[in-house]
């Protein structure tokens, strides 16, 4: 191990904090060159608005970073790269349209030849050097878009040592790779180590943790809770600080109920998409309310979207009350009675500046139309529509015109639901609803769950906040690493879902 007794930033009192949401709060870290660091926690534990905060890409509300003893201002991801500081994101950042080396270098400046010109030759060439140290078999004449996911993810890598840092923060870095892609992963985070170059290994797969680092820092409720060192801790130790204590039994928590006795809905079988899913097969009755619990990257928006039809599994069949859904067709999901209320709901879900009414409406057109005969819409046919579903949903409106973009998350949230409401659908797949939305609108979209459910429909709501899955739900199905692992009814407790979430991976 190169220097890991050297600190190379410390943070210290770190607060960030969004309308009615506390990120992080004094958080106090160091981190050293030459050494391999955990970072774990719950999803919401604070990790991505820490790292963040680091990149550039968030300024703190109070305080300090140092860097090499000294104070630093990270206002800006190059900020945060002229400080020897690199960062592989779940989202990958690159252009896929640009060669390999272009985008290694992407932002470091190209090798000039004259005044204008760029030395292509130079540039493969020092591209070719970085990509070796990384033991990377990849022409750097490559397009981008033509690398497997473990590639672009070690030529993001790369792009960071290129721009000589000290420090490399690899947030989820393992989701959707294969074991031997893994392993190779592990070699150069290893080999970058004993260079002297620090790492920060973001991960909700112990085993992972457990067999790379180094240290593992637990972060809980936006602050840090625990430092090991990796040498002294073991699994069961592990999953104990990051869950927390016991949890109390929550006020006005919904009593378990037995599964309704309503006739099957929706069942999908051995739904497969390598490497995300494989061999999944639920079945949701009329009347339920079944959750869908898992960490960053086991799968769970990929089986909504295959079930909703955007994406084709490579395997498996989707049917609704014995009908089969064509893989893959988001037209025959939606004749299926099949709809999805994306996470992305402001990009995915709404048109922004369309009005309420034209959103509410987008959908069942063919309904409005002013007469059997001409395939133009009713402006009046929309209005007493959006109106309706306005009152019905309590969404928080000057009018039906006014443009969604102007509105809250909980009421876009609405405008997304009251849209499928007007379709008449049979199957509600709701994939984080809450997600920053107050909590009266968490509320009341629970309600309208509960509501969808009583009136004989399906509903799979899908959550990283294990307690609101735990109030809600009739059921819930615990999703690892793209398998099922676990069918949970009852009494069922957030430190029951955490215990299958961490379970080994089945590969």
């Amino acid at each position: 191990m190169t220097g890991a007794d050297t600190a190379l930033a410390s943070l210290r009192g770190l607060r960030k904090s969004y309308p009615g949401v506390q990120a992080i709060r004094h958080v106090d870290l160091e981190l050293r060159t030459g050494e391999i660091t955990g970072l774990v926690g719950k999803n919401g534990a604070g990790k991505s608005t820490l790292i963040k905060v680091l990149a550039g890409l968030v300024r703190p509300d109070a305080g300090t970073i140092h860097i090499d003893g000294r104070p630093a201002q990270l206002g800006s991801p190059t900020d945060a790269a002229r400080h020897g500081l690199a960062f592989v994101h779940q989202e990958l950042a690159l252009v896929p349209d640009l060669s390999v080396a272009e985008n290694v270098l992407l932002g470091l400046g190209f090798p000039a030849r004259g005044r204008t010109l760029v030395n292509w030759s130079q540039m493969y060439r020092d591209a070719a050097k970085v990509l070796a140290r990384l033991d990377i078999a990849v022409d750097p004449r490559r397009p981008t878009r033509s690398l497997s996911i473990a590639e672009q993810r070690l030529v993001m890598l790369a792009r960071g040592l290129a721009a000589r840092a000290r420090l490399v923060v690899l947030d989820e870095p393992t989701a959707s790779l294969s074991n031997a892609e893994i392993g190779h992963l592990f070699r150069v985070v290893r080999a970058l180590r004993d260079d002297g170059v620090g790492t920060v290994f973001v991960s909700h797969r112990l085993d992972e943790i457990l067999d790379l680092t180094e240290r593992v820092v637990v972060m809980r409720d936006g602050t840090v809770v625990d430092e090991f060192a990796t040498a002294d801790l073991d699994r069961r130790q592990l999953i104990t600080a990051i869950s927390g204590p016991t949890e109390k039994a929550r006020p006005g928590r919904r009593p378990p109920q037995p599964a309704p006795a309503g006739a099957e809905v929706l069942r999908i079988e051995h739904i497969s998409r390598p490497p995300v899913l494989t061999d999944v097969s639920l079945s949701i009755r009329a009347g339920e309310v079944v959750g869908l619990a898992g960490l960053a990257g086991a799968g769970r928006t990929e089986l909504a979207r295959i079930i909703f039809g955007v994406d084709r599994p490579s395997a498996g069949t989707v049917s609704v009350r014995g009908r089969a859904v064509r893989p893959g067709r988001l037209r025959s999901a939606l004749r299926r009675g099949i709809v999805l209320l994306p996470e992305d709901r402001r990009h995915q879900g709404n048109v922004l500046d369309f009005g309420v009414r034209s959103n509410v409406t987008l959908a069942t057109l063919h309904k409005h139309r002013r007469t059997a005969r001409l395939a133009l819409p009713s402006r009046r046919s929309e209005r007493v529509a959006a109106r309706h579903m306005v009152e019905r949903l309590h969404i928080a409106t000057a009018s039906v015109e006014q443009a969604v973009r102007s509105l809250s998350g909980g009421n876009q949230q609405k405008v997304v639901l009251a849209k499928w409401l007007q379709h008449g659908a049979e199957v509600f797949l709701f994939d984080e609803p809450t997600h920053g939305v107050d909590v009266d609108g968490k509320q009341e979209i629970y309600e309208i769950m509960r509501e969808l459910a009583d009136e004989g429909k399906a509903v799979l709501f899908i959550s990283s906040e294990f307690p609101e899955l735990i109030e809600v739900c009739d059921r819930i199905t615990v999703l690892r690493s793209g398998r099922i692992v676990a069918e949970l009814d009852g009494d069922v407790s957030e430190a029951t879902i955490l215990k299958h979430c961490f379970t080994p991976d089945p590969r």
